[in-house]
């Protein structure tokens, strides 16, 4: 039997600032917002070999976490007709709590033949939050190696997945009601956990000595999408649920190696469409949210296709080179997503050596590294799409240096 047990910490904390005159007469509001989240939790995980084919493993997980939400706003009051009067004013909206997520898990991993190895089991989890909710959830997979060099494998898995709590705070919308910060929707209904089906296959095949190829599919339907953007002046996320989301896509890849040489490659097509928001509607102006709610719209953070490919050639000197290109058709753009960038891509180039001072000292390895070789410029987002209201550039050639010591 083998028995882990973990304790874990995690904090996190994100302040934005405003521009308090700039932001109030160029957006009608200034918000300044300040999250912090301190989690601690425990993980126990353990597996036990019933025979020569079933080991069965178990575990469960339990944390806590206390999440402070604090939003600062200085508004400007609005007449019946909207236009701003009077001086501004500030509204303080704060939402404290402590939640609990709890999970346990029990699976067997059954060696069928040497060939055929299946592994199954339920896992149960539960979360007392904004929201209370729980989910049993079946799991099953299976390896197949007909010969040697090709690995087949399949899989189901029913998911749960809560919202983080800093990013589902509840908003207090009658505060800000007959300001220049009122939503056009005035509904804020909880952010709910994801639930879904996701279904996976793919085998992998060894070609030639050093070289294999593989293919992967897979499918998810999903049931409260989760999904967060960053919606006005402050910089800073917010979720959301859409109610219904299909995502689905393949990925090819290769690599090779051999004594020296090393090559890789990956291709992947991709689709997340999903429909109609259910929570913190408000977040979104009336058109939109009436063109979601009656047509399946692109997810903003996909893109139709992604790759990359490098290699590398390593000497007896202990030099190294090597150098990667990286390809995306463009994220989602324009009114509900139904425009997208252009496609981009980026060369990186590198270079390293390693040292030994003396022969019974491990190597000390100096590294030069220029991303984006051709300092081609390309737009990630472009201030448009769902929950995007900032653009974003992908990164200008750049010069790094860089050592290492392995002890």
């Amino acid at each position: 039997m083998d028995l882990q047990t973990s304790y874990f910490n995690r904090y996190s904390s994100v302040h934005f600032v405003p521009d308090v005159v700039g932001d109030l007469v160029f957006n009608g509001v200034a918000s300044d917002v300040y999250r912090r989240s301190l989690t601690h939790g425990v993980q126990t995980d353990a597996a036990y070999r019933l025979s020569d084919a079933h080991t069965l493993h178990a575990g469960f997980t339990v944390s806590a976490e206390n999440a402070l939400v604090s939003n600062g706003s200085v508004l400007l009051p609005v007449d019946s007709t909207g236009a701003p009067v009077d001086a501004p004013f500030n509204v303080l909206d704060q939402s404290s709590k402590t939640g609990f997520l709890f999970g346990t898990y029990i699976a067997d991993e059954w060696k069928v033949t040497n060939q055929l190895t299946v592994n199954y089991g339920l896992r149960f989890d539960q979360m007392m939050q904004y929201t209370n909710a729980n989910q049993l959830s079946p799991r099953i997979s299976m390896t197949y190696t007909p010969r040697d060099g090709t690995v087949f494998h399949a899989g189901y898995a029913r998911y749960f997945t809560p919202p983080q709590l800093v990013l589902a705070a509840p908003t207090n919308l009658g505060l800000v009601q007959n300001t220049t910060q009122q939503p056009e929707v005035n509904f804020a209904d909880p952010v709910r956990p994801e639930r879904s089906h996701y279904f996976d296959v793919g085998v992998t095949q060894k070609l030639l000595p050093g070289l294999e190829v593989g293919v992967d599919g897979y499918y998810k339907m999903a049931r409260d999408l989760l999904d967060d953007g960053q919606f006005g002046a402050a910089y800073v996320l917010t979720a959301f649920n859409y109610e219904k989301g299909d995502n689905y896509g393949v990925e090819l890849s290769a690599k090779y190696t051999d004594t020296h040489f090393r090559a890789y490659a990956n291709i992947a097509y991709a689709r997340q469409i999903a429909t109609n928001v259910v929570s913190n509607q408000f977040l979104f102006g009336a058109d939109e949210l009436a063109y979601i709610a009656s047509h399946y719209v692109y997810t903003d953070h996909s893109q139709w296709v992604s790759g990359s490919a490098g290699a590398s050639y390593k000497w007896d000197s202990g030099t190294r080179l090597s150098m990667d290109v990286l390809y995306g058709s463009g994220l989602r753009s324009g009114f509900a997503n139904t425009a997208s960038l252009p496609w981009y891509s980026q060369v990186n180039f590198g270079v390293s050596h390693e040292f030994k001072w003396f022969n019974d000292v491990k190597p000390t390895t100096l590294r030069f590294d220029i991303v984006n070789v051709f300092d081609t410029i390309y737009g990630i987002r472009d201030g448009s799409g769902i929950g995007v209201f900032a653009p974003q550039f992908g990164p200008r050639r750049g010069f790094f240096f860089g050592i290492s010591q392995k002890l």
